[in-house]
């Protein structure tokens, strides 16, 4: 289906290896540009395809999906990665990404309506250059169920310590927070995304960014573990706990 021309949000129409287009995830908004935390479940479906065609005799298939999910890993390994964390590549000023989909969307409004701010001249709800929680998600999945890399094992251990780094903050009192609160003044917790100092926030960003969700957490702790990082998945765990 990512490959689909039925499919109107154009994921990977030309059978680059990555995700692109009109992305719906669970922040229940979209993501428009490529990005390592759903680029990385279609890698994981690309190499379980392998492995399971090569099973099932089909050599055609398996030498396809296998081609596929090459030409994605090395640019997702060349075009996603800052030197720290995976990140979401987009021009936030570029309204034009928008137009090449229907005008409407899940909350029933244009697309522009929706996803273009018109005072700040800016995408909504996107990422961007943030460290996102999930952005090696789908590298825990294939770890517990034994697929192996898709990402490079270096760069995944770097993006959870940066996600160590950046979104986990032992207190929340100076945290500003517009949407629930699942954690405050003096707890601890690991955010949904991040923005270092030095790096650009859009002014609307994804939803639940400043959010803590217990899930997502006890996923980035279990993955720092599983990946070397013991103190700190075991500070992430224990916050959580808490």
């Amino acid at each position: 289906f990512a490959w689909s021309p039925e499919n109107r949000d154009r994921w990977d129409p030309e059978q680059k290896g990555y995700l692109d287009g009109r992305q719906h995830h669970t922040l229940d908004m979209e993501l428009f540009g490529p990005n390592s935390w759903l680029t990385g479940f279609y890698l994981a479906a690309l190499k379980a395809g392998c492995e399971l065609a090569d099973a099932a005799g089909d050599s055609a298939a398996a030498q396809l999906y296998c081609e596929i999910f090459e030409r994605g890993r090395q640019w997702v390994d060349e075009n996603l990665f800052n030197g720290e964390y995976f990140f979401q590549k987009i021009d936030l000023k570029d309204a034009s990404v928008l137009d090449q989909y229907e005008n409407s969307t899940l909350i029933g409004t244009g697309i522009r309506d929706t996803y273009w701010n018109e005072e700040a001249a800016e995408l909504k709800y996107q990422i961007g250059a943030g460290s996102a929680i999930d952005q090696v998600l789908a590298q825990w999945h294939c770890d517990l169920v034994g697929l192996g890399d898709i990402f490079d094992p270096d760069k995944v251990k770097s993006a959870l310590q940066s996600i160590y780094r950046y979104n986990y903050h032992d207190s929340f009192r100076s945290l500003f927070n517009p949407c629930r609160i699942y954690c405050l003044n003096d707890e601890a917790g690991t955010t949904i995304c991040a923005w270092p100092e030095d790096r650009y926030k859009p002014v609307v960003p994804a939803p639940y960014s400043e959010e803590t969700m217990h899930g997502f957490e006890y996923q980035a702790g279990i993955h720092m573990i599983l990946r070397g990082l013991e103190q700190e998945g075991l500070t992430v765990v224990k916050a959580v706990r808490d």
